[in-house]
């Protein structure tokens, strides 16, 4: 029910396969996921959404603001639920790809400052800062 919920709030037309990849994204266990996990919960419920329909469906769930994309670099992309939660920005660990959201009032009030002394209107922005996280960094040493 709430995956008829989710599409109707986002102005997205309801067909099977979307309500089978909504059902699946919100039984995903992890907050960030990619159209991989997606497909494999798809698999593991036997449902017979097709590959092309559900990057289909992804696209434009992240078009309509339903899932956050989270661009990792070469091509690679994450999704978060944007119902989920409020704006934040990530951490991203090259070695064990660890996602780590974090927020910082500082980094969004100098954002508005710099768009407004560049006279720029914003939509919405992302921060991704990739590096190693505490445990690949003293794996490391």
């Amino acid at each position: 029910m709430e995956d008829l919920k989710l599409l109707k709030k986002y102005k997205i037309r309801s067909t099977r396969p979307r309500r089978e990849i909504t059902r699946s994204v919100l039984t995903l266990k992890r907050r960030h996921f990619s159209a991989e996990d997606i497909l494999n919960c798809l698999r593991r419920r036997k449902s017979p959404v097709s590959r092309a329909s559900t990057f289909r469906a992804i696209n434009l769930f992240s078009d309509k603001g339903l899932l956050r994309p989270i661009d990792l670099g070469r091509g690679f992309k994450m999704y978060e639920l944007a119902a989920d939660s409020a704006h934040h920005d990530h951490l991203y660990c090259l070695r064990c790809g660890v996602i780590i959201e974090f927020e910082e009032d500082r980094i969004e009030k100098l954002q508005v400052k710099v768009c407004h002394k560049e006279d720029f209107r914003p939509f919405r922005h992302t921060l991704r800062i990739t590096g190693l996280c505490k445990k690949c960094t003293t794996r490391q040493e």
